[in-house]
């Protein structure tokens, strides 16, 4: 029988981890197998090991340099968004404080809809949305003078 679970009394030899891909060895003629009854293990033949410990290896280095590139690659575009973010941010900000009377409804309609299409500048959709509603208010004010 191959397959143990944790917290079980086996005899001496090799286990792979099913989960975590993890060698564990149990010194001696008997022992028992570490973690809870979750834990699946699967007793590996001592003839087979040798060549399971140099494939797992072999992954590990050939696969080790992806990774890295992955996380440096996944760090970078957070780094991005977060700047990205920022900027929309402020650019949001000086948008709320600036009130031109002069600009067409319709045409700060078409900005409001066409940055709202954009993501990441969610910032600026509501800015521009609360600063449009106080907008036409005011030019209605304005025209009836």
């Amino acid at each position: 029988m191959f397959k143990h679970k944790g917290g079980n009394q086996t005899k001496g030899g090799f286990y792979l981890k099913k989960a975590e891909w993890e060698i564990v060895t149990i010194e001696g003629k008997s022992g028992i197998l570490p973690g809870g009854n979750e834990c699946e293990y699967m007793r590996v033949p001592g003839v087979l090991f040798v060549p399971l410990a140099v494939t797992l290896g072999g992954a590990f280095v050939i696969f080790l340099p992806f990774i890295g590139f992955a996380m440096l690659f996944a760090m970078i575009a957070t780094k991005l968004a977060q700047g990205v973010n920022a900027l929309a941010d402020a650019l949001a900000q000086k948008l709320a404080e600036w009130q031109p009377l002069r600009i067409p409804v319709a045409a700060l309609a078409t900005v409001v809809s066409v940055v709202a299409t954009t993501t990441g500048l969610r910032a600026l959709t509501r800015a521009l949305a609360e600063k449009f509603t106080g907008l036409q208010a005011r030019i209605g004010a304005h025209r009836a003078q």
